[in-house]
């Protein structure tokens, strides 16, 4: 009896040392297990961490190339702003300058008439007398002062810049002379001014009247 006692209880302690043994396994296997579940978890966070680190490094350009254009939109708009008001005020100098030029011109205008007008108010005073005296029998006296006038009218003319222009005796010129008739004459050349029917005038260079002429037309 003491015997198969001692039977069973070494079957028992042998049935629970691989009890344990198979317990000690199994709990090694789920250490093993765990061990392999937080690398792959560590190395999932290290893998995502670096994916989103390479993502903003490779947002760093774009975002960069962005801000530097903004940043020359930005200086183009000032820049542009700041031609924009230069040039309403260049405009309106130049509204300003054209103003002050018209003014300038019509009142030297009016300068100029009024020296005019002031230089043959005297001509005129001489010719009021000059048809007082009309009736008078003194005919030599009348033409003398009739004579004097005129020459004081054309010294008028001249200190305005007011020049006859030569005809007579000339080669017609289009540019200076108005050619109403024409005529044969065997002895002048062809051109030439033989009568002055109405004087041209020339204001400082200016051809304000050309003169009305009869020329030689040969052909």
């Amino acid at each position: 009896m003491a015997v198969l006692l001692l039977l069973i209880v070494k079957r028992l302690h042998c049935r629970e040392f691989n009890y344990l043994g198979e317990v000690n396994e199994v709990a090694e296997t789920m250490e093993k297990i765990n061990q392999e579940e937080n690398k792959f978890t560590e190395q999932t966070e290290v893998n995502e961490e670096t994916a989103s680190q390479n993502e903003e490094t490779a947002d760093l350009p774009e975002n960069s190339e962005l801000e530097k254009l903004r940043i020359e939109l930005s200086e183009k708009e000032a820049l542009l702003n700041e031609q924009s008001e230069r040039f309403k005020r260049l405009q309106a100098d130049f509204e300003n300058f054209k103003r002050r030029t018209r003014q300038e011109k019509e009142e030297l205008s009016n300068i100029m008439a009024q020296n005019i007008v002031y230089d043959i108010l005297p001509v005129l005073d001489n010719f009021e007398r000059a048809l007082q005296n009309a009736n008078t029998d003194d005919a030599a006296g009348f033409l003398s002062g009739i004579q004097m006038i005129h020459r004081q009218f054309t010294d008028v003319m001249e200190k305005i810049g007011l020049t006859p222009i030569e005809a007579l005796g000339k080669q017609f010129d289009p540019q200076h002379h108005e050619a109403v008739m024409s005529v044969e004459d065997a002895e002048q050349l062809d051109g030439m001014i033989l009568e002055e029917l109405q004087k041209g005038y020339i204001v400082r260079g200016k051809v304000i009247r050309p003169s009305m002429v009869k020329v030689v037309n040969n052909s």
